[in-house]
């Protein structure tokens, strides 16, 4: 990344707060522009509303969820790609690091098309996630990567109401997605024979444990502990490490509620 000459030439006359040196500056869209009509600006509402009138239009540009993307996609690089001779030295950081965001994201978006979904893993909130982890990992020599990290998040399991039944819903949730994720990567081969699943690790763990006991909203409360599941083609698994509490009395020392 290039910063200009300008951006540290220019940057103690600028923090002096000489007006001559103003630069244009942009509104909140979301509190609106006087120049305007009613104090909206087009692009935050993805439409040309001094063109199209007031009402969204498809037909105006942005009007549709299709072509708004490539509407504000034009405006946010003008705006980011102009540096002047004003130019502070974070606004040229940002301007650059803006655009370097949007030729990577475009790079990835490339490379994605061309490879598809897993057909066994669900179209659930979980399995979306792993299914771009399985895709990426599919692409790792297009990435030119031989190791990767990836996290995904399942959340919604603080269950202080109704646990039983929206704990059987999430575990459902977390075992069709796995499963399908699983399937995928042993369906692909590599040159010696192995498959992909042999080369991943997946470990899911828990944010904190829950109280033995059930509340009077037959759910659970925070507790100590927690949980961690390791799998993998090339885990040697089967095997449960740690004890499980040998009574559930509430006077036991490890029943904290």
């Amino acid at each position: 990344m290039a910063v200009g000459q300008t951006a540290l030439d220019k940057s103690p006359t600028i923090l002096k707060g000489d007006p001559s040196l103003a630069n244009p500056t942009i509104s909140n869209p979301e509190f609106g522009d006087a120049s305007y009509p009613g104090g909206l600006d087009p692009f935050y509402h993805g439409r040309d509303i001094l063109a199209c009138g007031a009402e969204p239009n498809s037909a105006c540009p942005g009007g549709s969820e299709h072509s708004k993307r490539p509407v504000l996609l034009e405006k946010m690089q003008d705006l980011n790609a102009k540096t002047q001779a004003t130019s502070s030295l974070q606004a040229e950081f940002w301007s650059q690091s803006f655009i370097d965001a949007i030729a990577e994201t475009d790079s990835f978006r490339s490379l994605l098309n061309g490879v598809l979904g897993g057909a066994t893993i669900p179209d659930s909130e979980l399995g979306k996630k792993l299914d771009m982890v399985f895709r990426l990992i599919v692409l790792n020599e297009e990435r030119n990567v031989n190791r990767d990290f990836f996290a995904v998040e399942y959340g919604g399991f603080d269950a202080h109401f109704e646990m039983v039944s929206g704990l059987n819903t999430k575990l459902r949730v977390i075992n069709d997605a796995i499963y399908g994720f699983r399937q995928e990567l042993k369906a692909k081969t590599l040159i010696d024979g192995s498959t992909l699943w042999d080369k991943v690790t997946l470990v899911m763990s828990s944010e904190f444990g829950r109280t033995v006991s059930p509340n009077s909203s037959a759910g659970t409360d925070h507790g100590w502990g927690g949980n961690a599941v390791v799998m993998g083609g090339k885990v040697n698994g089967g095997k449960i490490f740690g004890l499980h509490p040998s009574t559930y009395n509430p006077s036991d020392d490890y029943n904290t509620g």
